[in-house]
């Protein structure tokens, strides 16, 4: 599950129904966002078409199963679903080397035996499986019972197989054996054994202060491993106009990175940049700073001194959403979904340009030098706008 990450976030998730286990942050949500974009992730993978996404809103009907597909899918993180917490808390001591099976609840305790269960395997999601992998010295299993194509959230398939094949590629690229891939184990079990759907839904809802205060302990202890790099060395202003980056979507990515970088870690080896995606800027770049300020987890960012300003970018936070590219004035950026598999990864990111910085002879404000003005853009449109109207001698004259 996609937890968040302080107390802040904490704060603007809301449930979507009263009865129900799912949560949504808005301020996560790409859909939502100023600028946003189309993403219906969570609408698409539904099984029983409970989530509705409006232009303004996210909504759930009844017959929502909680089966966390919806969360599983999100890019960013907006949405949480009671159940899925342990697959991304801290390990016991000796938990790590003990082998583990992920079971869906539906499964009785006595054959689910020792296995953790969660309320569907199509509600794990990428990370939280790389997480497990990377926390464990033995391969992680994943028990399909045949049971996917008649219950009501595995919408007719087992979502498991192409999960753990996806997890597998990427543990390979980070250089560890075959032994640590996760693993499918078809165990075809009769139909009648089977929990009911009410079994799961029925109960009541976790309260809020509960909910919130579980994951709050259960992500103090990793909140090190995924704190953002210290900037402070590199600028002493970060300005992002007038949007501000989601600390959700931060956390989730953060998350995920940390579990990269563990895995490479263990194999001894450097992570490839192939992990997260790249960006570059050509020349036209005017530094307007829209793409950093519709970026929605701070991936861009325009970080400025006493002396220069430039576009700083950490692809541990892209999401790859294209909102950077499809807003810049000048169609500048370019966005590739991944990097180079035989480049090194920088974890503390790169900067993809830097201009002088001039006091205006004007208004003596700061402003980016593209063409050796003296003068910041306001103030030279002013002037310009005053010449056209009264001439050059009282543009010259003190405004």
């Amino acid at each position: 599950m996609n937890t968040p990450a302080s107390i802040g976030s904490n704060a603007s998730f809301k449930r979507l129904a009263a009865t129900q286990p799912v949560w949504f942050c808005a301020d996560a949500c790409l859909k939502l966002r100023p600028g946003g974009m189309g993403c219906e992730a969570c609408r698409d993978a539904c099984p029983v078409q409970a989530i509705r996404v409006e232009a303004d809103r996210v909504e759930l009907a009844p017959g929502c199963t909680g089966c966390g597909r919806c969360a599983a899918v999100c890019p960013s993180g907006a949405l949480l679903v009671e159940g899925f917490d342990e697959l991304v808390q801290p390990l016991p001591g000796g938990a790590a080397v003990a082998p583990l099976r992920l079971e869906c609840r539906r499964v009785p305790r006595k054959l689910a035996g020792n296995a953790w269960q969660v309320p569907c395997l199509g509600g794990i999601s990428l990370s939280a499986l790389i997480g497990l992998v990377a926390r464990r010295s033995s391969a992680v299993t994943l028990i399909d019972r045949g049971w996917c194509a008649t219950c009501p959230s595995g919408a007719g398939n087992a979502p498991v197989k192409a999960l753990a094949d996806t997890v597998r590629r990427l543990v390979e690229d980070a250089g560890l054996p075959g032994e640590r891939f996760p693993l499918v184990h078809n165990m075809p079990t009769p139909h009648d054994l089977a929990l009911p759907m009410t079994a799961m839904t029925d109960g009541p809802a976790m309260p809020r202060r509960a909910f919130f205060g579980a994951l709050l302990k259960r992500t103090a202890e990793t909140a090190a491993a995924i704190r953002s790099p210290d900037m402070s060395r590199l600028a002493v202003e970060t300005t992002r106009g007038a949007l501000s980056a989601s600390p959700v979507i931060h956390h989730a990515r953060k998350r995920m990175a940390a579990s990269l970088k563990e895995l490479a870690g263990q194999a001894g080896k450097a992570l490839p940049a192939k992990f997260f995606p790249d960006m570059s800027v050509s020349g036209r770049c005017a530094l307007h700073g829209v793409c950093s300020a519709v970026c929605p987890s701070g991936a861009l960012a325009v970080i400025q001194n006493e002396i220069s300003a430039g576009l700083r970018f950490d692809p541990e936070l892209c999401l790859a959403c294209g909102l950077c590219t499809r807003h810049c004035p000048t169609g500048s950026l370019s966005l590739l979904p991944s990097g180079d598999m035989a480049t090194p990864h920088s974890p503390e990111g790169r900067q993809l340009n830097i201009f002088p910085l001039r006091d205006c002879a004007r208004c003596g404000k700061l402003f980016v030098n593209h063409v050796d003005d003296d003068f910041c853009p306001a103030c030279s449109s002013n002037l310009k706008m005053a010449e056209s109207l009264f001439g050059t001698s009282f543009a010259d004259a003190d405004l």
